[in-house]
């Protein structure tokens, strides 16, 4: 590494870019070192590890008054309504979760999945609802395909319990919002039927009533109807070595005409490519 890079008064801009950057590469738990690494590898620029870690505990940002401090603009940035933020709403409530670091105070939203088409898609909508340049990169974490997030404004619109009040606005904006909301709902907790008897029922399945009731009347909306049922499920779960069991309701919101489901492949869809190819085996 050329050292003569090191310390030099870098554009803002770069260095905007940059710190974009160890923030994406330490949601995905690499050190300090290997982040050094791998943005002189694809940056061509060499950071100290003083800077970067700066950088991820947030005292010092490439958008501050040079005290560490957002900027105006950073503090009063909204998120506006799109479909690609929709769609991160709509799979976050279904398949993400939300945290806060306790030593960094970060605000998290992950998603976990096992399709790795739908994290691709869950990271390329979220970059794009937060204005970021590049997309949110999902890794492997030995289980399932995993997509970290850090933003206030998402956690805050995907904490439980659902407030279905402070979606609606980026979810109802527009038919095509309507549409990619129900589309990663349905990509984190839908399946089609392959059953001889219901090949190819839409079947959307969740524990919150006022949630799957909220997903029915978008449908409504686009002209899909559908009905819920609600099942009574048996959940085992190991307590200090002792298996126990968890009665518990979930509702399961079925899509059956074929005509609604038809509607429903032209409108929405399925992102995840093993739920479509069952979909696009039925006929208009």
């Amino acid at each position: 590494m050329d050292e003569s890079i090191r310390g030099r008064l870098r554009p803002r801009e770069l260095r905007v870019r940059l710190y974009e950057e160890v923030l994406r590469l330490r949601e995905q738990e690499l050190s300090y070192r290997e982040i050094q690494k791998r943005v002189f590898e694809e940056e061509g620029e060499l950071l100290d590890k003083s800077t970067i870690s700066y950088w991820v505990r947030r005292i010092h940002t490439p958008y501050g008054d040079g005290l560490g401090r957002p900027s105006e603009d950073q503090r009063t940035r909204r998120l506006s309504p799109c479909p690609e933020l929709a769609y991160v709403i709509g799979s976050g409530l279904g398949d993400g979760s939300v945290i806060i670091e306790k030593i960094s105070y970060r605000y998290r939203v992950v998603l976990a999945v096992k399709d790795y088409d739908f994290a691709i898609e869950f990271g390329r909508c979220a970059a794009l609802a937060l204005g970021k340049p590049k997309p949110y990169r999902p890794f492997w974490d030995g289980r399932r395909w995993v997509v970290a997030v850090s933003s206030k404004e998402l956690y805050e619109l995907l904490k439980k319990p659902v407030d279905i009040e402070r979606i609606r606005p980026y979810v109802e904006y527009s038919r095509e919002c309507m549409a990619a909301f129900i589309r990663g709902f349905a990509d984190a907790e839908g399946c089609v039927s392959k059953h001889p008897r219901t090949f190819c029922d839409i079947l959307i399945t969740n524990t919150d009533h006022q949630l799957v009731l909220y997903v029915q009347r978008l449908l409504e909306k686009l002209g899909i109807y559908s009905k819920i049922f609600s099942v009574r499920m048996n959940e085992f779960f190991v307590i200090n070595g002792e298996i126990r069991r968890r009665r518990k309701t979930v509702y399961r919101l079925v899509i059956r005409r074929r005509c609604e489901k038809v509607r429903f492949k032209e409108l929405v869809n399925f992102t995840i490519a093993r739920k479509r190819q069952i979909l696009e085996l039925l006929k208009p």
